[in-house]
Order: C-alpha cells, then sequence, then structure tokens
C-alpha cells in the first residue's frame, strides 16, 4: 500500500447537527481481530436476527474507547484481543514529548511521522499506531445517535473461548472466518467496507515489519 492509498473510497460530506446533548448519543468501539498467521477474521452470528457483524459495544462510565474495543471483544465472543498498531492515515495529534523524550512510547513513530503539506494529517505507512481507522455513525430507532469507533485487533483463533461471557439477551456465536470471505458475510455494506479496511492496514503492518526487519 502506498503513502497515498485510500482504506475506503471517498464519501461525500453530509450534513450534521451542531450539537446533540448526552442524552441522544452514545459512544462505542470495537475491533476487526484478525489471526494474521492464518488469515482469519473474528465475527459474530446473530442467531437472533440471523445475521453477521463484528463485535461492538458502548464505552462505560470513566472507560477509555480502547478498553471498550476489546473489552467489548472479549465479552460478544470470548476471545481476548490486542490492538494492533497498524501505519494508518490520521489527524489524531503528536504527543507533545514524543519527538524530543527518547523514553515516550511513541519517540520511534514521532520520528518516523510524516504529514500532508498541511500538517494536520499523518501519511499512511509513516508510523504504527493504535488508533481508530474508522468511524460508524447511524440513528437507533428511537433517534439516539450511535458513534462507533473501529480499531484492528489481534487474537488467536486457535485457542478455546472463553464461555458465560456474553451479556443476557445476547445470543452470539463467535465464528472464524477467511480474509476473503469475511466482508462477504457481513450484515450491509458498510460492516464489510469496515472489515475490508482494517484487512488493508494489517496487510501494510506485516509489510512495513518485514521491511524493517531488512
Amino acid at each position: 500500500m502506498c503513502a497515498h492509498a485510500q482504506v475506503f473510497p471517498q464519501m461525500a460530506p453530509v450534513s450534521i447537527r451542531p450539537l446533540i446533548p448526552s442524552s441522544q448519543f452514545y459512544l462505542a468501539s470495537g475491533t476487526v481481530s484478525l489471526d494474521i498467521a492464518l488469515r482469519k477474521v473474528l465475527v459474530i452470528f446473530d442467531h437472533d436476527v440471523n445475521s453477521y457483524k463484528l463485535p461492538r459495544g458502548r464505552k462505560d462510565w470513566g472507560e477509555p474507547l480502547t478498553a471498550t474495543a476489546t473489552r467489548e471483544t472479549f465479552e460478544e465472543t470470548g476471545y481476548h484481543t490486542t490492538l494492533l498498531p497498524v501505519p494508518l492515515s490520521t489527524r489524531a495529534s503528536q504527543p507533545a514529548s514524543a519527538l524530543s523524550d527518547p523514553s515516550h512510547p511513541y519517540h520511534a513513530e514521532a520520528k518516523a511521522a510524516r504529514y500532508i503539506e498541511e500538517g494536520y494529517t499523518l501519511l499512511a505507512n509513516s508510523a504504527r499506531l493504535t488508533e481508530p481507522f474508522a468511524l460508524m455513525q447511524h440513528y437507533q430507532s428511537d433517534g439516539t445517535l450511535a458513534v462507533v469507533l473501529w480499531y484492528v485487533g489481534v487474537a488467536d483463533s486457535t485457542v478455546q473461548p472463553v464461555s458465560g461471557t456474553q451479556m443476557e439477551g445476547e445470543n452470539y456465536e463467535a465464528r472464524w472466518v477467511a480474509y476473503d470471505e469475511a466482508p462477504g458475510l457481513m450484515v450491509n455494506s458498510v460492516y464489510a467496507e469496515v472489515v475490508k479496511g482494517a484487512l488493508v492496514l494489517a496487510e501494510a503492518a506485516q509489510q512495513t515489519v518485514t521491511s524493517t526487519a531488512h
């Protein structure tokens, strides 16, 4: 993937509400968790609606959205996942001391980071981060806005999942499916694009590791 490659197709701007009170939205996050060695994607089959989707859920009080993503993945699938640093393009800010402080956990990434001319958007393939690579938003039937951040994760498909982790009312079955099969199984095209985007970034992350090793 070149530095300017598109993870997602270009989308037209949409109108937004300038202010939404906290009672009318919620923040959530989830993962596209991969077994990279076996080229499999962790998905959930919802028996109640007979469809496939990805593990995700609402954040708890005071919980970072990264923690929400891994917790919800575990609760809905029984598998532990770890967020994978990927060479994504992002508008998240570089920590102020990352470049000058050699002990900073992002020091190496700050040295490698390259930006577009305007200086606000990190170029793909210049730094590997565990930042959200996509944001999904939709309105619930009651008008509540759901905002979901997606992360790339890694998990082991060969271990037995922990049982009894789902909440009351959830009737999910965790399944591991092949990379090329996963997008077509998703409940809609938006979930399919999220899976495709994660696969592109995971592949780029592996290429970055390989080139660094050489």
